[in-house]
């Protein structure tokens, strides 16, 4: 997951919008150092806009930024990345009961469409695909509900899980283990069963924090705090 100055190749890309997702991937690992004479010649921009895009992600706890100094990527923070587990995991197992009960029409197929194009893309050169067909997927379910603000709340709120979410999702079997998840919790929303929908988004959206002990000792360069 390294880095070089070669990664910082000219491009017309928003610096926030792609900074970010550079961050949240991994493709820039916490403890980067970005140059802001680099980032601007990538993106084409003057340092007034590269300066505005920093402190959003510096707001997103994605950056530190320290004046007349540097900036460096930001360690995953692991008590806000259980407070946001916390806060997504009580949304969405909610989300699964209501959908039980009133299933709009077309839901099922969509979402077995994103598992299967998740199947298509789940080989080791798709992780960046395989990734954004699963926030699709959760996506869809916060949109059946009509939930979309509450959906970019959440998204806003879980950079640091999703950046733990990265670390591990190339590892062993994880990509079979979330189809199959994503799997169960559609066939118990299409079975109108709400404990089940319930019980099988809980352990969905547990894994990432279920192994952040694990990641943190592996990786310690890359976190600060404790989960427990």
């Amino acid at each position: 997951m390294s880095t070089s100055h070669n990664s910082y190749a000219s491009t017309r890309m928003d610096p926030y919008v792609d900074l970010r997702q550079r961050i949240i991937s991994l493709q820039l690992p916490p403890g980067t150092l970005l140059s802001r004479a680099e980032l601007q010649a990538r993106y084409g921009v003057s340092s007034t806009p590269m300066r505005d895009a920093l402190l959003r992600l510096r707001d997103e706890g994605l950056v530190e930024i320290y004046p007349q100094s540097r900036t460096l990527v930001s360690r995953i923070d692991l008590p806000l990345a259980r407070e946001a587990h916390f806060l997504r995991s009580s949304v969405e197992r909610n989300i699964v009961r209501e959908l039980t009960k009133t299933i709009p029409p077309g839901l099922i197929d969509m979402l077995r469409r994103i598992v299967a194009l998740q199947e298509q893309n789940s080989g080791p050169e798709d992780l960046a695909v395989f990734a954004g067909l699963d926030q699709t997927f959760h996506e869809t379910l916060f949109k059946a509900m009509g939930y979309l603000r509450t959906f970019a709340v959440i998204r806003r709120e879980s950079v640091h899980i999703d950046r733990l979410r990265a670390l591990h999702l190339p590892l062993g079997d994880k990509i079979d283990r979330i189809l199959a998840e994503h799997k169960a919790i559609v066939d118990a929303i299409e079975a109108g069963d709400p404990n089940r929908a319930d019980e099988a988004m809980a352990f969905h959206l547990s894994q990432s924090i279920a192994l952040a002990s694990r990641l943190s000792h592996d990786w310690p360069g890359y976190f600060t705090g404790n989960i427990d």
